[in-house]
């Protein structure tokens, strides 16, 4: 049962557990006139509840008591996680030192031994209380700095993301200026190559048309010819056959082809290099994402063409309004892990398509897949499986950061030895304040 004396101004609550009535009301009058908020219990488990309920600052009880005796009250007290920290005083006659020792290592706080005076209970009290409230002042302040070292932690976290994510955005950001500067330098030289195969090719067919001409000719007069020309003849037929006309003039035209190839390709990659990195290109713009991965597969083929064949399964997509670099980081970067995670030759497969105003582009791969326990941390800044030196963890956070600036999402689905799709979700046109984000991302560079 529980009794409740409350003072005007409290100095503090007690809860009094004794199984003798008088001295229950004697401690209640005593604690009450003092200042002191008071409960009363007359055995452990009231006393239990009562604490539960009200959380005092003290617990003052007696040791011998009905139900549950004043030990296991102290054992229960200093389980529970909520009230493991209440004061205790035991109440004993006992006056031998071990028994007041055996309380102590018991749990007990304190002990106020039988028989006591008023002014011996309040002066035990007051320097209780002063304790309590000592304990409960380092207790917050303890929980102010742990909270404060919290934020320290967070911000200083934050702060390492930041730096490595701006070191990561300037590295880019050079590379695309680096970018820009060759497919510059290349692009009129590979020109000039360019069109002066194109004119070898038709002068390489004219001149073919000729010989050819001659050798009509010379089939028709060939028997025609005495003397000195047959003669001629003759060696003119030797160095033919010497030189093997017919496969020179056929490699030629090989050779020729197979040149204009590699000079297209080169001017495609100068293309692509122009881009990828959009260097001159600080504004949001709308952009054929089907091209941009076309541009950014040409980029990397080197890292992909030796570990898997690449399946394109591009769907009829309408142009979306983006920052055409960033995006075109994000494809970078999951085609390269693409192709990190296979270990012999696989297949990564780009399928795009549209619905509700969205663009969805999805990079699957063959490779060894992701752990369950890791599917949830490998957007985190600095996770990475990759040995030290390998990797800084860095791409997919970015892949995160980049594609939620835009208003997008990005899903993964992997399982072990079976391959890994990563599905990336883009508004056809970002909102506002998504467009402020993707701007503010360009400022850091």
């Amino acid at each position: 049962m529980e009794v409740k004396n409350k003072a005007s101004k409290s100095e503090g609550s007690i809860l009094i557990v004794d199984d003798d009535q008088y001295i229950l009301l004697f401690l209640e009058t005593i604690l009450t006139k003092a200042g002191f908020t008071s409960y009363k219990a007359t055995n452990g488990k009231q006393a239990l509840e009562l604490a539960r309920q009200h959380h005092p600052d003290i617990i003052l009880s007696d040791l011998m008591m009905p139900v549950m005796d004043g030990t296991e009250l102290c054992r229960q007290i200093r389980s529970d996680p909520e009230l493991k920290s209440t004061y205790f005083i035991v109440l004993t006659a006992k006056k031998a030192s071990t028994d007041k020792i055996s309380l102590l290592n018991l749990g007990a706080d304190d002990f106020i031994s039988k028989p006591f005076s008023s002014e011996e209970l309040l002066a035990k009290i007051s320097a209780s209380m002063r304790v309590v409230n000592l304990q409960n002042e380092l207790r917050k302040k303890n929980e102010k700095l742990q909270q404060v070292n919290q934020e320290l932690q967070k911000i200083n976290q934050e702060l390492k993301e930041t730096h490595a994510y701006l070191l990561q955005q300037e590295k880019m950001a050079s590379i695309g200026q680096l970018a820009a500067g060759v497919a510059h330098e290349i692009n009129n030289p590979i020109s000039f190559v360019y069109s002066n195969l194109s004119v070898l090719k038709e002068y390489l067919q004219d001149i073919k048309t000729l010989i050819q001409q001659y050798e009509n000719y010379y089939q028709k007069t060939k028997d025609k010819v005495n003397g000195q020309f047959k003669a001629d003849r003759e060696a003119l037929d030797n160095l033919k056959k010497e030189l093997d006309c017919g496969f020179l003039l056929e490699d030629l035209e090989k050779i020729v082809a197979e040149s204009l190839e590699g000079a297209e390709r080169v001017r495609r990659i100068v293309q692509d290099l122009k881009d990828f990195s959009h260097v001159d290109q600080a504004e949001i713009k709308w952009v054929d994402l089907n091209q941009g991965l076309e541009s950014t597969l040409n980029i990397v083929w080197n890292a992909i063409k030796y570990k898997a064949k690449v399946i394109k399964e591009y769907g009829k997509i309408p142009l979306v309004k983006c920052y055409p670099m960033q995006i075109n980081q994000v494809f970078m970067n999951i085609l390269v892990n693409a192709a990190q995670a296979i270990e012999d030759h696989g297949i990564i497969t780009i399928k795009t398509f549209s619905k509700d105003d969205k663009v969805y582009i999805q990079i699957s791969d063959t490779g060894v897949g992701i752990p369950k326990e890791n599917l949830s941390k490998i957007f985190e800044p600095f996770f990475t499986t990759k040995e030290v030196g390998e990797g800084t963890g860095l791409g997919l956070s970015i892949v995160y950061n980049v594609i939620k600036k835009h208003g997008g999402k990005i899903s993964v689905e992997s399982k072990v030895g079976q391959g890994t799709t990563f599905t990336i979700e883009l508004p056809v046109e970002p909102a506002l304040e998504e467009k402020e984000q993707c701007s503010e991302l360009v400022s850091e560079k």
